[in-house]
């Protein structure tokens, strides 16, 4: 049997994802539904072909196999048992496009092959990654009954993370905003304190500002790096500034080791707001690595996730204990219910901590697979009129991709966005300039290139179902709208 086309990009360097095998769509009815549900998310589709021997018998689905499981199928877990008891009842997600899995089979029914076909599959900008992995992860940690926050694997993923990134101290917390203002509180930043933010970022770095009381002051990226520079921070900077939150964005390090060395001369405090960086680095050092507190994020869509869920990291104890103690409540450590200060709830569960734990030991993989991916488009387009991609870096930076993307002209981008949703295909426009949106008129500053490049920007599909058929569907869209 062969299999036709691959699920994970390849350009046949080193750094390329590995494609599923051939077994990872194929169960037998000897097998359980264990395997079934560790070949679905191993293969990507959430999906195989159930066969007797060599005779196909069907295809089973994970969204079949949860409404099953909770109709009591683990209590007879062979296949064979799923397929005779609840086969006439299967359908197929709407989500999973059955037409990409596709068999190939001889006049008896024997099975050959498989075919990969995402010729007319809908294609999310971004899927969680999730294999075997994070399944068997997630079901310890079910079945040893610590769901909370005071399970084994919330330590485990700090250690581990904090470890990944080089940093002393790890504290996880619920979501990545949650990292960033617990960042601020713990460093004491509030009313009369005034906070250097981008102006191109997702609006939860100056909510977390705002939360605090404090006065964000919005300034402009650098046209080619998107970020942060030294020099617009250091004019931006007045006596009543107190912290600075430089944003690594769509993967792309800020100048941080400037920025961070020029804090420290004036007693400014840096929170770098890493959400979409893991595992980029500046002057050879991690970001999350240079401030007072590296925040990090681990929504669903980000390249290590644990559904929700973020983490601050730190080189300094102290602000380590103030994190954690304001993470639970701003009870005391080592003191039951002793509260010293007013405090949050923003912990994160055991379970999730139990599928970060699993994904941050596969992030090679799925930085690789980004990247491939991002070259893939880069070749399909660059002859395209009018479609860039992002500006080299300077040798300082090693960028990581978290969304593949490109700029168009102004005037076509919301015909291509709106092409693409006709085709299949999620694209995202740029985040919007903070100055642009309502509920920050007050702090609007003007800043050009963010303006610039929140109407010119697009993120492209990056996920597992990118192959060089997904990227020649994109590429035709662009085709069709500039050529």
């Amino acid at each position: 049997m062969s299999l036709s086309e691959p699920l994970a990009p390849s350009t046949g360097g080193v750094d390329a994802a590995p494609a599923a095998d051939e077994d990872d769509f194929i169960c037998n009815t000897s097998e359980t539904l264990f395997v079934a549900i560790e070949k679905c998310l191993d293969n990507g589709l959430g999906a195989c072909l159930v066969v007797d021997g060599e005779r196909l018998l069907g295809r089973i689905s994970l969204d079949e196999i949860a409404r099953a499981v909770r109709e009591g199928a683990l209590l007879n877990p062979g296949l064979d048992h799923f397929m005779a008891t609840f086969a006439d009842r299967r359908r197929n997600d709407g989500a999973l496009d059955k037409d990409v899995l596709r068999p190939v089979v001889d006049d008896v029914g024997r099975l050959l092959g498989v075919n990969i076909d995402r010729s007319a599959q809908f294609v999310q900008i971004a899927r969680p990654d999730m294999s075997h992995d994070e399944f068997r992860s997630l079901l310890d940690a079910f079945l040893s009954s610590w769901i909370s926050s005071k399970g084994p694997y919330v330590e485990k993923f700090e250690d581990e993370f904090r470890t990944f990134v080089g940093a002393q101290h790890g504290v996880a917390v619920s979501n990545g905003t949650e990292a960033l203002h617990l960042a601020l509180v713990a460093l004491g930043i509030g009313p009369g304190h005034e906070v250097i933010v981008p102006d191109l970022t997702f609006a939860a770095t100056i909510n977390a500002v705002l939360y605090c009381g404090a006065t964000p002051v919005i300034v402009d990226v650098d046209r080619d790096t998107w970020c942060l520079g030294l020099e617009e921070v250091k004019a931006a900077c007045t006596p009543r500034t107190r912290a600075i939150i430089p944003v690594h964005l769509y993967g792309r390090p800020a100048e941080i080791g400037p920025i961070a060395r020029f804090a420290r001369e004036r007693g400014i405090f840096v929170i770098e707001d890493c959400a979409e960086a893991h595992g980029a680095s500046y002057e050879n050092r991690p970001v999350g690595q240079f401030g007072d507190v590296g925040c990090f994020s681990f929504y669903a869509n980000k390249i290590v996730t644990t559904g929700e869920g973020g983490m601050c990291l730190t080189g300094d104890p102290e602000i380590a204990t103030s994190l954690r103690v304001l993470r639970d409540h701003g009870i005391t450590p080592n003191r039951s219910y002793w509260h010293e200060r007013v405090g949050f709830n923003y912990r994160i569960t055991n379970l999730q901590a139990a599928i970060g734990h699993s994904q941050l030991w596969r992030i090679d993989g799925i930085l690789a697979r980004n990247a491939a991916i991002a070259r893939r488009y880069e070749n399909a387009m660059k002859d395209i009129p009018g479609v860039s991609f992002p500006p080299p870096m300077d040798a300082r930076c090693a960028p990581v991709v978290w969304l593949a993307c490109v700029q168009v002209p102004q005037e076509a981008r919301n015909e291509i966005l709106s092409r693409a949703l006709e085709a299949r295909l999620e694209m995202r426009p740029f985040f919007h300039s903070l100055s642009s949106l309502p509920p920050y008129e007050a702090f609007a500053a003007h800043c050009p290139n963010s303006a610039h490049l929140a109407a010119t920007g697009i993120n492209l599909p990056t996920q597992r179902a990118v192959d060089e058929q997904v990227v020649a569907r994109v590429a035709e869209v662009f085709r069709a709208v500039l050529t």
